[in-house]
């Protein structure tokens, strides 16, 4: 198995306006594309400039239509703000509109205020969650959605249309933390995380070890692999100049619904200079990125990068840029380095 590439979107609103923001990813995807990226995928949040697409699968299906080849998917679909009827018709029209290329993202979401939207609370969720990938999942296999709820209503009904993808399309799931790693690992789940200084390479071997010891239900070779944001450009001083501009407005995004809440929790987290010393951002020349992210897969057991290439203010044209320097540098040296590497799973 290969080492893949894909992309990672918020779809953030920067400086500009919502259509552009969507018209212009939708140009990234296609060129994207065709300079070998493998999967695209987007995120889904509600009521913060953070997302201009807060349904992700309107996005999808503009999407299914402008490509061909690359994999698309939501990472993630916050199941516990969808009703699993509705979500699990979705699913399986997506599919059929990209003939088989859609990729499964779930979770529970990350914003407490966010849930709250959807009259969630943060301590339900998990448990919604479990219940709601169960039904969904079940539905696009059996093509019927049979459930009596704990949290959930009760469903007794046929699906009009099932997903091309059987026995539905690959599920994929966002987290650094060992133990969703271990059940990543042991349900066969694609599995994407952060760098976070090196630690994610625990959470690699975790996640290798349980799906070595677990059922593999749904056969081949799982994708695990870090995500990033990378900013490329001629000089190391320029791109971090560059990327502290573009980032700056990418948290003020990001943070700006816990601060209209007095809540600031994940301002550390998020800081530009902590998120640099962490890897959670790889920017400098292309020779840099390149040598900074063949350092990461060479110490981690992964096969699979994702990337973030548009955020902040950046225009539609520095993000152009930014794809290409990171598949005609980036790309093709870390695929040299890891060919014919036996990973646990192989």
């Amino acid at each position: 198995m290969g080492f893949a590439f894909g992309i990672f979107d918020s779809f953030d609103l920067g400086d500009s306006t919502p259509g552009a923001v969507l018209a212009s990813r939708l140009d990234l995807a296609v060129a994207a594309e065709a300079a070998g990226i493998d999967h695209y995928h987007v995120t889904e949040h509600h009521g913060t400039p953070l997302s201009v697409c807060p349904s992700p699968n309107l996005f999808l299906a503009a999407l299914s239509q402008r490509t061909s080849r690359m994999r698309i998917g939501a990472l993630v679909n916050v199941l516990p703000t969808y009703d699993p009827l509705r979500l699990a018709e979705e699913i399986a029209v997506l599919d059929q509109l990209c003939a088989g290329r859609l990729d499964l993202g779930v979770g529970r979401g990350v914003s407490p205020y966010e849930l709250a939207y959807f009259g969630v609370s943060d301590e339900d969720s998990r448990a919604l969650f479990t219940e709601t990938l169960d039904v969904v999942t079940t539905a696009l296999a059996t093509g019927r959605m049979v459930h009596r709820g704990e949290r959930l209503r009760d469903y007794d009904v046929e699906l009009s249309v099932r997903p091309v993808q059987q026995p539905h399309p690959p599920l994929w799931y966002a987290s650094s933390n060992t133990n969703s790693a271990e059940w990543a690992g042991r349900s066969g789940i694609n599995f994407v995380g952060r760098w976070n200084g090196g630690s994610f390479t625990s959470a690699a071997d975790t996640y290798w070890r349980a799906w070595e010891s677990g059922p593999r239900p749904h056969g081949g070779t799982p994708r695990v692999g870090m995500a990033a944001t990378v900013y490329i450009d001629d000089t190391d001083a320029g791109a971090l100049d560059r990327y502290r501009k573009a980032n700056d407005v990418f948290v003020r995004e990001l943070t700006k619904l816990w601060h209209d809440h007095d809540d600031h929790r994940v301002d550390a987290q998020f800081d530009t200079d902590a998120g640099l010393r962490r890897g959670a951002a790889l920017v400098g020349s292309p020779e840099t990125v390149r040598d900074l992210l063949l350092e990461q897969v060479e110490r981690a057991d992964v096969n699979y990068f994702e990337v973030t290439l548009a955020f902040g203010d950046l225009t539609p044209a520095e993000s152009a840029a930014n794809l290409e320097a990171f598949t005609e540098v980036v790309m093709p040296a870390v695929r040299a380095a890891t060919a014919g590497r036996p990973y646990a799973g192989s």
